[in-house]
């Protein structure tokens, strides 16, 4: 059966495609100017993109349901009975700017298993299991288990990458007590003899962990079935949702086949490459190109690509529009 309906998240990629056209070094992106041709483009403002993704089958509802801590937990068999919270502690680097701390892009402070354990037991040695236990470090992030139910919005720590921190703290009932965990637990990193050895190893030292997606240990119930979509992401979050449901979920190498199941929701919410460069040629060559090789026959009734705050929306005609040419790739910078 071909895919009904197949909705595409590239968050990064307008950035990238910006920053590569301001320093001369874009690439052909040939199979992105086809699909561009061949359907209608349409700019807005920022979105939430995992919101934009899945709005189809629930959206804000499924994942305000389904938060990532909960969600992870559940996934990687951590769920426990009675009252408390889950969430995720991503490690990240505060970068200072003039006037105010930014997060620096979340690879860059990636850990290796010694070093994620290392500073796991700190945390968790420092706060017993009295507040919060720090449960396992799966997908690149802790997983902690609060003892009591947390009320507190929180953003992911891929949507604050570049931005004044201060503008996406912890909000809510809880929230000036998780703005103070977060406090702490940067004073407890802070010449850290890991951090010391990234340092002269000429990395970004990890001087803080990111807290977000707090939710109820137990989720009840859920508010949408997966028996007739999948999801295809590198995001950890997704994948642990589709899982919650009782889904097909994989990461992006299964996009291929998971397409001719039914309704398909696809992310790469991070740059394949670290050179701009590199990624644009890399998804291109591979997802895009295989997107417009479905559209050409006929293997989709319809494709959304979401590539930052411009989406493209291809119907199950497009392949007949031959008359169509590719588009200036200028046109998804407006």
């Amino acid at each position: 059966m071909a895919a009904a309906r197949v909705r595409v998240a590239l968050p990064w990629l307008q950035m990238a495609l910006a920053e590569a056209s301001a320093n001369d070094a874009l690439p052909a992106m040939d199979a992105l100017r086809w699909l561009g041709g061949r359907g209608r483009l349409v700019s807005g403002g920022p979105r939430a993109w995992r919101e934009w993704l899945l709005e189809p089958v629930g959206g804000a509802d499924l994942l305000a349901h389904w938060p990532a801590g909960p969600a992870l937990a559940l996934e990687n068999g951590l769920t426990a009975a009675g009252p408390g919270s889950w969430c995720v502690a991503q490690p990240v680097h505060f970068a200072a700017g003039l006037d105010h701390l930014r997060l620096a892009p979340l690879a860059q402070a990636a850990l290796t298993e010694d070093d994620a354990s290392a500073l796991g037991t700190l945390v968790g040695s420092h706060f017993g299991t009295g507040e919060l236990t720090v449960a396992a470090f799966v997908h690149g992030a802790w997983l902690l288990r609060c003892a009591r139910s947390i009320d507190c919005s929180t953003q992911p720590a891929d949507a604050v990458v570049g931005h004044n921190v201060h503008d996406f703290m912890p909000a809510g009932r809880d929230g000036a007590r998780i703005r103070s965990l977060m406090n702490e637990i940067q004073m407890l990193l802070h010449e850290h003899p890991v951090n010391q050895r990234r340092e002269r190893a000429r990395q970004l030292p990890v001087n803080g962990w990111w807290l977000w997606g707090f939710g109820h240990a137990v989720p009840e119930g859920s508010t949408a079935s997966v028996n007739r979509w999948s999801v295809c992401s590198d995001d950890s979050w997704l994948r642990a949702l589709g899982h919650a449901l009782g889904g097909v979920a994989g990461d992006i190498s299964a996009v291929g086949s998971e397409m001719q199941r039914g309704d398909t929701f696809i992310a790469l919410s991070q740059p394949p490459a670290q050179r701009v460069e590199e990624s644009l040629t890399s998804v291109d060559a591979g997802l895009l190109s295989m997107l417009a090789s479905n559209v050409r026959a006929g293997a989709m009734q319809s494709l959304d690509l979401l590539v930052g705050d411009a989406t493209l929306h291809i119907d199950a005609s497009a392949r007949f529009r031959f008359w169509r040419r590719p588009v200036d790739v200028s046109r998804w910078l407006a």
